[in-house]
């Protein structure tokens, strides 16, 4: 079961980074090239982090049944994908993703072919990973998953200044479109100059 800071630091960044990685691979596939799919350097979706965190609260424990947690889930998922691309666009300028070109979508930020999906891997993770990743944890001495944790954090922590700094020193492409390999372009370049 997951109860202590220490656990759902150690989800966070675990759904985080699965989540980068699902992302860089479905889009590699499917635009035949591999695009930095999160807004942070690092390989870190914190979206997905996020959302398992919100999940792991809200359902570990609860006495409703399968499908009450299953719809539970997308309601959330939705939500949270909404209100992020929201927040985001607002702070940025820009957009990450955009559903404009599928099928019953709300705004262009939501819609119903990521939904499920959605769905499908929060209940799987509640029910299924979430137990391994515990009993897992659970058998590292304190010390040294409670260091390990911590330079995790850390380095998230550089990650984040280093790229909301360079997020808001560069010109990001407007307009209702999924910027994301242009944005993850624009940050190299940027990146390049200053450090290369």
């Amino acid at each position: 079961m997951v109860s202590s800071l220490a656990d759902y630091v150690l989800l966070f960044f675990t759904y985080s980074t699965l989540g980068w990685c699902m992302e860089t691979l479905y889009m590699g596939v499917r635009e035949r090239h591999i695009t930095n799919r999160g807004f942070l350097l690092g390989p870190c979706c914190p979206i997905y982090g996020i959302g398992l965190i919100g999940i792991t609260m809200l359902f570990q424990n609860t006495r409703h049944g399968f499908w009450y947690v299953f719809v539970s889930i997308i309601l959330l998922c939705s939500v949270l994908e909404y209100t992020v691309s929201v927040l985001m666009e607002r702070l940025f300028h820009t957009r990450w993703w955009d559903y404009h070109d599928m099928k019953f979508n709300l705004h262009g930020r939501i819609c119903l072919e990521t939904m499920l999906p959605f769905g499908v891997l929060g209940t799987f993770a509640l029910y299924q990973i979430n137990p391994f990743l515990m009993a897992v944890f659970h058998r590292i001495p304190p010390g040294i998953s409670n260091k390990f944790l911590t330079g995790i954090v850390l380095l998230a922590l550089v990650d984040l200044v280093v790229s909301v700094r360079t997020l808001l020193l560069i010109s990001l492409p407007e307009g209702e479109a999924d910027h994301t390999a242009e944005i993850s372009r624009r940050v190299r370049e940027e990146l390049g100059k200053r450090f290369g």
